[in-house]
């Protein structure tokens, strides 16, 4: 999910990972929009608001893995007990040093952030 909430980008930080913008896995029945609203959720407290699909793209690691991604509204972000990751993070610019996922420096994912900001997708 790429969003940004009152002017800042809205990541999460994975215990084991580091900076990545919020996502997971779909569960057994749900949906792709489901999946993607209950993983924001899980990960960060925030509720999405007018969920778009904007790429799938395919992650080049060990094992290569196709990615969904959407953008979103943020419309409030709940505190929530953290369970699988650090929580909400937000941040004025992405700066990919070491602290953030190498999902985050794939080349798949900084063409869709560059796209993001070009469309001037919810800088609010």
């Amino acid at each position: 999910m790429i969003s940004r909430y009152k002017g800042q980008w809205l990541l999460t930080r994975h215990n084991e990972r580091g900076l990545e913008f919020p996502g997971g896995k779909v569960e057994a029945g749900e949906s792709l929009q489901e999946a993607a609203i209950r993983e924001v959720y899980e990960e960060t407290g925030a509720h999405l608001k007018d969920l778009e699909w904007f790429a799938e793209y395919v992650v080049f690691s060990e094992i290569p893995f196709c990615k969904t991604v959407f953008t979103a509204r943020i419309e409030k972000v709940d505190p929530i007990p953290l369970l699988e990751t650090q929580g909400i993070v937000l941040t004025k610019e992405l700066e990919l040093d070491g602290t953030y996922s190498f999902l985050m420096k794939d080349e798949g994912m900084k063409t869709l952030t560059e796209k993001v900001k070009q469309l001037g997708k919810w800088n609010d």
